[in-house]
């Protein structure tokens, strides 16, 4: 039993033994295989990372959370982006805080050891060491002095609202934001500053170096910037806003803006070259009656210096200029022509200002002004000399025409096509009391061969005239005589005109000194003779020539009642 127990004892411890041998054997390769590990320490407000070339090899809790806070964030600011390495996505957000971040660490190999403190407010110190080939990095935050800050879930949730409510925000933002440092360098900006940024050429991969390139390098930042796309040009308004160490910059588009200010001075300059062209002088004043524009033809015919005029003189002192080059009628005194310009002021602003100035060189300019939206005046002066000497033959023409056709014996009056009267002599006015050309009520040649048929024996030549001046298609000369009521008789004489109107030409018959009795008589009974049913008899008048009596229906009697008891048949 002794040796049993004996034996197993050897056995175990033998085991035992060859156990322990093999652990030591294969700590001694591992080690001799590996090199050693340089173990951080890791302190709970830390973050650590440790970097094979760009390979994220360890990290700390604290630095994974960071990681993936600002994943999520390069997410949110570049939607549809190609993830990149951790190493990069931890320099992106650290170059905003420390200076040359990249730089500095590109010689961490030959330093060994590295120490940066942020350039800004935010308390953050950055340690690199470099060890057996790894790259250590622990970002410490200097303002929490080792004390996690308490916060209730409620607190928490207002401020992760608001957080994402401010990213949504900058992200669909239409006008670009970002923020620089003091040192000029941008260390944030929202999806529109990226995307310009893009658009514009200046970045020429889809990777994003922090610092980030400025969109207005070769501009200064004043109020309004340009930028060249491959679409045209766009324009911005510009301000900027400091907030502690750092700079907010806003670019807010105005295309629309700047198109409408070039279609403006586009149509301004238009409306320029038109009025250079135009005879007639044009000032236009502003709301506090400063020239504001003005073309050649004002100069020509004002006689006023460009330089004058290019100086924005006001309405006063331009007036009292034109007085001294004696170019507005003089008045009797100064004090009531002082009232007068006054009173052209006023009259200009309420739209009723249009005069004719007659000078002293004979000359006569026709004056209007009319207000401008925004209290501005448009002041427009005419040169109408040749105009009103031409109006003034024409109206003596047209007095001695008048003159000589009212000293005629014969009544005459001319209507239009339209049938209205256009012309009417004395004699004609003395023949039937009335000038249709000065009746207002008047209504044209109709009314007029009512009043002439009334004031004289019924016959039916009436009627034939009356068709006579209806039908355009008419012979062009209708003749004829009839007995007024008064029993004088007359001859009548009705003409077209060229362009469709009508002359109609009255003329008293009367018995000559050599003229025979039955003559008279035979004209009388003419005339009487016009209701029978037997055709009319020419006659002939030593002032008028042929005259055609008008024919009544045959087989037809009419019986005619004139004045008094008396029937004809």
């Amino acid at each position: 039993m002794a040796e049993a127990l004996l034996l197993g004892l050897t056995v175990s411890l033998g085991s035992a033994f060859a156990v322990l041998g093999a652990l030591m054997v294969f700590t001694g390769v591992s080690r001799h295989n590996t090199p050693p590990i340089f173990s951080p320490d890791m302190e709970d407000q830390d973050a650590v990372f440790v970097f094979r070339d760009h390979t994220l090899v360890d990290c700390s809790d604290r630095g994974r959370q960071l990681l993936r806070v600002i994943g999520r964030v390069q997410d949110a600011e570049q939607p549809g982006e190609q993830a990149s390495s951790e190493l990069d996505t931890l320099l992106a957000h650290l170059g905003r805080h420390f200076a040359d971040l990249r730089g500095q660490l590109a010689q961490l190999a030959e330093k060994g050891d590295v120490q940066l403190v942020a350039h800004d407010d935010s308390g953050l110190a950055l340690t690199a060491r470099w060890r057996c080939g790894l790259a250590h990095l622990r970002l410490t935050d200097t303002s929490a002095d080792g004390v996690l800050v308490a916060m209730d879930r409620l607190s928490y949730k207002a401020l992760h609202q608001e957080l994402h409510n401010l990213r949504d925000v900058t992200r669909s933002a239409p006008l670009l934001i970002w923020q620089s440092d003091a040192q000029g360098q941008i260390i944030w900006a929202n999806c529109a500053y990226i995307t310009a940024l893009h658009d514009s050429g200046q970045i020429r991969d889809q990777t994003l170096t922090w610092p980030l390139p400025p969109l207005f390098a070769d501009q200064d930042l004043t109020g309004r910037l340009g930028l060249q796309f491959s679409d045209g040009p766009r324009w911005y308004s510009y301000q900027c806003v400091a907030a502690g160490a750092v700079t907010l910059h806003f670019a807010t588009p105005i295309d629309a803006t700047v198109q409408s200010e070039f279609a403006r001075r586009e149509m301004m300059q238009m409306l320029t070259r038109a009025f250079a062209t135009l005879p007639i002088g044009l000032a236009v004043f502003d709301a506090d009656r400063r020239l504001q524009v003005f073309n050649p033809a004002l100069v020509d015919l004002t006689g006023l210096d460009p330089f004058f005029l290019a100086a924005r003189p006001d309405l006063g002192q331009m007036l009292h200029t034109l007085r001294e080059l004696r170019m507005l009628p003089e008045p009797r005194d100064f004090g009531t022509w002082r009232d007068e310009i006054m009173k052209l002021e006023q009259a200009a602003a309420s739209g009723s200002f249009n005069e004719e100035w007659h000078l002293e060189t004979g000359r006569i300019y026709h004056v209007t002004a009319s207000p401008q939206p925004g209290g501005a005046l448009a002041v427009f002066m005419q040169d109408i000399t040749s105009e009103a000497s031409l109006m003034r033959g024409y109206k003596a023409e047209i007095e001695t025409a008048q003159n000589i056709l009212d000293v005629l014996p014969d009544a005459i009056a001319a209507f239009n096509l339209a049938g209205q009267a256009v012309f009417a002599n004395a004699g004609y006015v003395q023949l039937w009391g009335r000038d249709p050309c000065s009746d207002m009520a008047d209504f044209g040649i109709e009314q007029a061969l009512r009043d002439w048929a009334l004031r004289c024996e019924a016959t039916p030549f009436w009627a034939q005239l009356g068709t006579f001046l209806a039908d355009p298609a008419s012979a062009l000369e209708l003749t004829g005589t009839g007995t007024l009521r008064s029993g004088a008789p007359i001859a009548l004489r009705a003409q077209k005109l060229v362009g469709g109107g009508v002359v109609v030409t009255f003329r008293h018959l009367r018995q000559d000194r050599g003229q025979s009795r039955s003559g008279l008589e035979t004209h009388q009974d003419l005339i009487f003779r016009l209701d029978h049913a037997a055709p009319a008899l020419p006659g002939r008048d030593a002032r008028m020539g042929d005259v055609a009596a008008p024919v009544a229906e045959r087989g037809k009697f009419r019986s005619v009642k004139h004045k008094g008891s008396r029937i004809r048949v």
